[in-house]
Protein backbone atom coordinates (compact mmCIF):
# COMPACT_ATOMS: atom_id res chain seq x y z
CA UNK A 1 0.00 0.00 0.00
CA UNK A 2 1.13 3.50 -0.68
CA UNK A 3 1.80 5.54 2.19
CA UNK A 4 0.51 9.34 1.43
CA UNK A 5 2.78 11.54 2.12
CA UNK A 6 0.14 14.65 2.87
CA UNK A 7 1.87 14.47 6.27
CA UNK A 8 5.10 15.65 4.61
CA UNK A 9 3.41 18.84 3.65
CA UNK A 10 4.31 22.58 4.91
CA UNK A 11 2.18 25.14 6.70
CA UNK A 12 0.69 26.98 3.28
CA UNK A 13 0.03 23.56 2.15
CA UNK A 14 -1.84 22.37 5.46
CA UNK A 15 -3.93 25.59 5.61
CA UNK A 16 -4.99 26.17 1.94
CA UNK A 17 -5.58 22.68 0.37
CA UNK A 18 -6.88 18.82 1.74
CA UNK A 19 -5.13 16.24 0.29
CA UNK A 20 -7.63 13.55 1.00
CA UNK A 21 -7.76 12.31 -2.69
CA UNK A 22 -3.89 11.46 -3.18
CA UNK A 23 -3.29 7.98 -3.66
CA UNK A 24 0.85 8.29 -4.04
CA UNK A 25 3.62 9.85 -1.91
CA UNK A 26 3.21 13.38 -3.03
CA UNK A 27 5.12 15.59 -2.18
CA UNK A 28 7.12 12.72 -0.89
CA UNK A 29 10.79 14.69 -0.41
CA UNK A 30 10.91 18.49 1.49
CA UNK A 31 11.81 20.26 -1.68
CA UNK A 32 8.45 19.43 -3.84
CA UNK A 33 6.84 20.83 -0.04
CA UNK A 34 8.40 23.69 -0.43
CA UNK A 35 8.04 24.42 -3.65
CA UNK A 36 4.62 23.68 -2.96
CA UNK A 37 3.72 26.07 -0.48
CA UNK A 38 5.76 28.77 -2.50
CA UNK A 39 2.95 28.30 -5.75
CA UNK A 40 0.32 28.48 -3.32
CA UNK A 41 1.19 31.25 -2.11
CA UNK A 42 2.47 32.77 -5.74
CA UNK A 43 -1.43 31.79 -6.81
CA UNK A 44 -2.71 33.64 -4.05
CA UNK A 45 -1.45 36.46 -4.42
CA UNK A 46 -2.68 36.49 -7.92
CA UNK A 47 -6.32 35.96 -6.77
CA UNK A 48 -6.89 32.94 -8.29
CA UNK A 49 -6.59 30.65 -5.91
CA UNK A 50 -10.02 29.13 -5.61
CA UNK A 51 -10.01 27.93 -9.08
CA UNK A 52 -6.78 25.93 -8.34
CA UNK A 53 -8.06 24.43 -5.17
CA UNK A 54 -10.36 22.11 -6.44
CA UNK A 55 -7.58 20.36 -9.01
CA UNK A 56 -5.04 20.53 -6.67
CA UNK A 57 -7.40 18.80 -4.22
CA UNK A 58 -8.44 16.25 -7.13
CA UNK A 59 -6.98 12.49 -8.08
CA UNK A 60 -2.85 12.44 -8.80
CA UNK A 61 -3.52 13.19 -12.63
CA UNK A 62 -5.64 16.57 -12.47
CA UNK A 63 -3.13 17.35 -9.09
CA UNK A 64 0.09 17.10 -11.23
CA UNK A 65 -1.71 18.85 -14.22
CA UNK A 66 -2.65 22.10 -11.97
CA UNK A 67 1.31 21.47 -10.45
CA UNK A 68 2.73 22.46 -14.06
CA UNK A 69 0.52 25.17 -15.03
CA UNK A 70 1.32 26.73 -11.82
CA UNK A 71 5.13 25.90 -11.99
CA UNK A 72 4.99 27.55 -15.49
CA UNK A 73 3.11 30.73 -14.23
CA UNK A 74 5.63 31.45 -11.53
CA UNK A 75 8.78 30.60 -13.81
CA UNK A 76 7.18 33.06 -16.46
CA UNK A 77 6.78 35.75 -13.30
CA UNK A 78 10.25 34.97 -12.16
CA UNK A 79 11.70 35.14 -15.68
CA UNK A 80 10.30 39.10 -15.88
CA UNK A 81 6.85 37.63 -17.71
CA UNK A 82 4.08 38.14 -15.01
CA UNK A 83 0.76 37.05 -15.68
CA UNK A 84 -1.40 39.78 -17.50
CA UNK A 85 -4.51 37.52 -17.44
CA UNK A 86 -5.67 34.30 -16.04
CA UNK A 87 -8.07 32.01 -18.88
CA UNK A 88 -8.14 34.31 -21.38
CA UNK A 89 -10.21 33.87 -24.22
CA UNK A 90 -9.04 32.24 -27.28
CA UNK A 91 -10.65 31.00 -30.09
CA UNK A 92 -13.72 28.87 -31.32
CA UNK A 93 -15.03 30.25 -27.53
CA UNK A 94 -11.60 28.49 -25.73
CA UNK A 95 -9.60 29.65 -22.91
CA UNK A 96 -6.22 29.29 -22.20
CA UNK A 97 -4.30 28.95 -19.45
CA UNK A 98 -3.11 32.46 -18.63
CA UNK A 99 -1.50 35.25 -20.58
CA UNK A 100 2.04 37.17 -20.38
CA UNK A 101 3.52 40.53 -21.06
CA UNK A 102 6.28 41.55 -22.06
CA UNK A 103 8.37 44.38 -20.22
CA UNK A 104 6.77 46.17 -23.69
CA UNK A 105 3.09 45.30 -22.80
CA UNK A 106 3.23 42.80 -25.34
CA UNK A 107 0.71 39.90 -24.41
CA UNK A 108 1.07 35.87 -25.28
CA UNK A 109 -1.81 33.49 -24.70
CA UNK A 110 -0.56 30.47 -23.34
CA UNK A 111 -1.79 26.85 -23.34
CA UNK A 112 -0.45 24.05 -21.19
CA UNK A 113 -0.82 20.34 -21.73
CA UNK A 114 0.30 17.48 -19.25
CA UNK A 115 0.27 14.52 -21.49
CA UNK A 116 0.79 11.23 -19.05
CA UNK A 117 2.51 7.67 -19.63
CA UNK A 118 -1.14 6.41 -19.35
CA UNK A 119 -1.71 7.38 -23.36
CA UNK A 120 1.12 5.50 -24.62
CA UNK A 121 -0.21 2.32 -23.33
CA UNK A 122 -2.05 0.05 -26.54
CA UNK A 123 -5.56 -1.40 -25.80
CA UNK A 124 -3.73 -4.77 -24.63
CA UNK A 125 -2.39 -3.12 -21.61
CA UNK A 126 -5.11 -0.91 -20.79
CA UNK A 127 -7.85 -4.20 -20.60
CA UNK A 128 -5.22 -5.53 -19.10
CA UNK A 129 -5.54 -2.82 -16.33
CA UNK A 130 -1.77 -1.48 -16.59
CA UNK A 131 -2.94 2.20 -16.02
CA UNK A 132 -3.62 1.30 -12.62
CA UNK A 133 -0.31 0.03 -12.37
CA UNK A 134 2.82 2.61 -11.05
CA UNK A 135 4.63 4.41 -13.73
CA UNK A 136 7.74 2.07 -13.42
CA UNK A 137 8.35 -1.11 -11.78
CA UNK A 138 6.57 -3.34 -14.10
CA UNK A 139 7.83 -5.98 -16.47
CA UNK A 140 7.87 -4.35 -20.10
CA UNK A 141 9.27 -1.81 -22.32
CA UNK A 142 9.44 -0.85 -26.10
CA UNK A 143 10.48 1.48 -28.35
CA UNK A 144 10.12 5.45 -28.06
CA UNK A 145 8.74 7.52 -30.49
CA UNK A 146 7.92 10.78 -28.36
CA UNK A 147 7.14 12.46 -31.40
CA UNK A 148 3.87 10.98 -31.32
CA UNK A 149 2.44 12.55 -28.29
CA UNK A 150 3.62 15.75 -29.01
CA UNK A 151 1.92 16.13 -32.18
CA UNK A 152 -1.21 14.68 -30.82
CA UNK A 153 -0.84 17.61 -27.91
CA UNK A 154 -0.49 20.42 -31.08
CA UNK A 155 -3.85 19.10 -32.77
CA UNK A 156 -5.45 18.89 -29.49
CA UNK A 157 -4.68 22.29 -28.24
CA UNK A 158 -4.45 24.18 -31.84
CA UNK A 159 -8.32 25.13 -32.04
CA UNK A 160 -7.82 27.42 -29.44
CA UNK A 161 -5.15 29.78 -31.17
CA UNK A 162 -6.51 32.81 -32.52
CA UNK A 163 -4.54 34.37 -35.45
CA UNK A 164 -4.76 38.03 -33.94
CA UNK A 165 -2.30 37.23 -30.93
CA UNK A 166 0.84 35.58 -30.28
CA UNK A 167 0.19 32.28 -28.73
CA UNK A 168 2.78 29.37 -27.16
CA UNK A 169 1.86 25.95 -26.30
CA UNK A 170 3.91 24.54 -23.05
CA UNK A 171 4.22 21.10 -22.76
CA UNK A 172 5.03 19.75 -19.45
CA UNK A 173 4.82 15.63 -19.89
CA UNK A 174 4.76 13.09 -17.51
CA UNK A 175 6.05 10.38 -20.60
CA UNK A 176 7.54 7.35 -20.02
CA UNK A 177 10.65 8.97 -21.15
CA UNK A 178 10.32 12.65 -20.90
CA UNK A 179 10.16 15.20 -24.13
CA UNK A 180 13.11 16.85 -21.84
CA UNK A 181 15.00 13.72 -22.13
CA UNK A 182 14.27 13.18 -26.13
CA UNK A 183 14.41 16.06 -27.19
CA UNK A 184 15.99 15.27 -30.66
CA UNK A 185 12.29 13.54 -30.77
CA UNK A 186 10.88 17.02 -30.26
CA UNK A 187 12.80 18.66 -33.37
CA UNK A 188 11.17 15.13 -35.13
CA UNK A 189 7.72 16.31 -34.28
CA UNK A 190 8.04 19.75 -35.43
CA UNK A 191 10.39 20.29 -37.79
CA UNK A 192 11.24 16.52 -39.48
CA UNK A 193 10.99 16.58 -43.37
CA UNK A 194 11.41 13.26 -44.38
CA UNK A 195 9.14 10.15 -44.19
CA UNK A 196 10.80 8.09 -42.36
CA UNK A 197 9.47 8.30 -38.96
CA UNK A 198 6.09 7.96 -39.85
CA UNK A 199 5.20 11.80 -40.25
CA UNK A 200 6.52 15.08 -40.91
CA UNK A 201 6.74 18.03 -38.61
CA UNK A 202 3.97 20.34 -37.33
CA UNK A 203 6.54 23.30 -38.43
CA UNK A 204 7.29 22.84 -41.92
CA UNK A 205 4.70 24.59 -43.48
CA UNK A 206 1.58 27.33 -42.66
CA UNK A 207 -0.81 24.03 -41.27
CA UNK A 208 -0.28 25.51 -37.68
CA UNK A 209 -0.02 29.23 -38.55
CA UNK A 210 -2.10 29.86 -35.82
CA UNK A 211 0.56 28.64 -32.87
CA UNK A 212 4.23 31.03 -32.47
CA UNK A 213 6.30 28.43 -30.77
CA UNK A 214 6.19 25.07 -28.54
CA UNK A 215 7.73 25.12 -25.25
CA UNK A 216 9.44 22.36 -23.18
CA UNK A 217 9.39 22.36 -19.97
CA UNK A 218 10.95 19.66 -16.94
CA UNK A 219 10.30 20.46 -12.95
CA UNK A 220 12.64 17.94 -11.35
CA UNK A 221 15.20 16.96 -8.29
CA UNK A 222 18.26 18.00 -8.30
CA UNK A 223 21.01 17.99 -5.17
CA UNK A 224 20.73 21.76 -5.54
CA UNK A 225 16.46 21.72 -4.72
CA UNK A 226 13.98 21.65 -7.47
CA UNK A 227 15.31 23.07 -10.57
CA UNK A 228 12.53 24.03 -13.20
CA UNK A 229 13.83 23.87 -17.09
CA UNK A 230 12.85 25.09 -20.53
CA UNK A 231 13.49 24.90 -24.11
CA UNK A 232 11.88 26.82 -26.61
CA UNK A 233 11.20 25.83 -30.03
CA UNK A 234 9.46 28.67 -32.80
CA UNK A 235 7.66 28.66 -35.85
CA UNK A 236 9.15 29.74 -38.66
CA UNK A 237 5.68 29.43 -40.35
CA UNK A 238 3.85 31.50 -37.97
CA UNK A 239 2.00 34.51 -38.40
CA UNK A 240 3.11 37.81 -37.85
CA UNK A 241 0.56 38.24 -35.43
CA UNK A 242 0.70 34.75 -33.71
CA UNK A 243 4.84 34.69 -33.09
CA UNK A 244 6.06 35.32 -29.92
CA UNK A 245 7.45 38.62 -28.75
CA UNK A 246 11.80 39.27 -29.49
CA UNK A 247 11.96 39.89 -25.91
CA UNK A 248 10.13 36.34 -25.12
CA UNK A 249 12.67 34.61 -27.85
CA UNK A 250 15.35 36.08 -26.78
CA UNK A 251 15.41 35.32 -23.25
CA UNK A 252 14.58 31.30 -23.84
CA UNK A 253 17.77 31.40 -26.44
CA UNK A 254 20.32 32.39 -23.94
CA UNK A 255 23.35 30.90 -24.42
CA UNK A 256 22.64 29.65 -28.01
CA UNK A 257 21.36 26.17 -26.21
CA UNK A 258 17.96 27.33 -25.94
CA UNK A 259 17.34 26.07 -22.51
CA UNK A 260 16.91 28.23 -19.04
CA UNK A 261 17.53 26.47 -15.76
CA UNK A 262 15.98 28.39 -12.54
CA UNK A 263 16.70 26.04 -9.47
CA UNK A 264 14.07 26.69 -5.83
CA UNK A 265 17.53 26.58 -4.15
CA UNK A 266 17.47 28.07 -0.42
CA UNK A 267 13.58 29.12 -1.08
CA UNK A 268 11.35 30.61 1.31
CA UNK A 269 7.55 30.89 1.27
CA UNK A 270 8.61 34.78 2.09
CA UNK A 271 11.31 34.51 -0.40
CA UNK A 272 10.12 34.00 -3.91
CA UNK A 273 13.82 34.73 -5.10
CA UNK A 274 16.04 32.58 -7.21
Amino acid sequence: MIISGAKLLGPVARRLICPDRWTDAYPAWPEWAKELDVLLEFVDEQAHLPQYVPRLESKNAQRDEALNELRIAYWFYQTGFPIAEWEPPGLNSKVGEYAITTPGNENTFVEVKSPGWEGELSDTELQSGRAKQPKYGTNGGGAVGNWIPLQKCIEKAYPKFAPTQSNLLVVADDLMLSLHDTLEHVEIALYNRHPGYGTTGCFNSSKFENLGAVGIFQAFLTSRGVEYCFKIYDNPFALPATRLPGSLLETFKEEKIGIVRKTFTGMTTSDNSW
